[in-house]
């Protein structure tokens, strides 16, 4: 009897739904060797061509196509029988991690959110960089997290996207004679990504003058000199400069920021709520 990997329907489902090898590689945080090697598991073990190859692009064959709900379907069913057996659920224990950029300054409102949905459940919430609450939903110990990415994560739901913006404290010069003084977050981080690739667009010399481990002493940092940072608008503090309120051509925005859910089944309820209430 032939057996299907997880590991293989993850890889496909992650090839379906980006059509290339490098962005589903991404996705499900493996190579595009190693994708390109299960995918071929996969067809060799079902007994089918699931995936046609050309120059540009991956395209899914009719076999594919037919294939692809009942390998979700897989995937959902292996996902909820470890979920059933998880102690939290018995014991309604709701683990949510959000990322430091996602609404801080609405923080408060959004833990009661939470509490009111979790309608007598107990909360255990982490406030974390988006690179540790990818790790720990990794290792099953988050039933929600709520994520920044280039590239969405697999299975995840967009919640909402905002621009970033360059801010500094009241009365910061740079000096256009000078590298730009830089305070980011350390690697790895989709902001400060961002932010790097868009000087390197407008081949603005820059150095790094501190890299920080949280977004809190990134705006401490900045309250204090330090530099220029790169922040979302809804976490940008009342008491920072957008630099590109005053001088748009010279600091035009590096892009927009994606938040991702990812969430165990039997919270894609709550899912739904909350991209509707950080809409408001």
């Amino acid at each position: 009897m032939n057996h299907l990997d997880p590991t293989w329907l993850q890889s496909f489902v992650a090839i379906a739904d980006s059509g290339a090898l490098a962005r589903a590689a991404g996705r499900v945080h493996r190579s595009p060797s190693a994708l390109s090697l299960q995918l071929k598991q996969l067809e060799s073990t079902v007994g089918a061509r699931l995936v046609e190859r050309t120059t540009r692009k991956l395209q899914l064959t009719r076999e594919g196509e037919r294939f692809l709900p009942y390998a979700r379907e897989l995937l959902d069913l292996q996902q909820a029988a470890m979920q059933a057996l998880q102690p939290g659920t018995e014991q309604g224990l709701w683990r949510i991690g959000l990322s430091e950029y996602f609404l801080p300054a609405r923080l408060k409102a959004l833990l009661g959110f939470l509490e009111q949905q979790a309608d007598g459940a107990a909360l255990e919430v982490t406030w974390a960089r988006s690179s540790e609450l990818l790790r720990q939903w990794a290792d099953g110990t988050l039933d929600l997290a709520v994520v920044t990415a280039h590239e969405p994560p697999a299975d995840a739901l967009l919640l909402r996207r905002e621009p970033l913006a360059w801010v500094a404290a009241p009365g910061f010069h740079a000096s256009p004679n000078r590298p730009l003084p830089l305070v980011l977050l350390a690697e790895p981080c989709p902001v400060r990504e961002l932010a790097m690739a868009a000087l390197a667009r407008r081949g603005q010399p820059h150095s790094l003058r501190m890299a920080c481990s949280g977004s809190q002493a990134v705006v401490t940092a900045l309250r204090a000199g330090w530099g220029v940072g790169c922040l979302n608008s809804s976490a940008v503090p009342a008491d920072l400069v957008v630099l590109s309120e005053g001088d748009p051509r010279r600091w035009p925005s590096p892009g927009r920021l994606a938040f991702y859910a990812l969430a165990q089944p039997w919270l894609a309820p709550l899912v739904k709520q909350l991209k509707a209430w950080a809409a408001h």
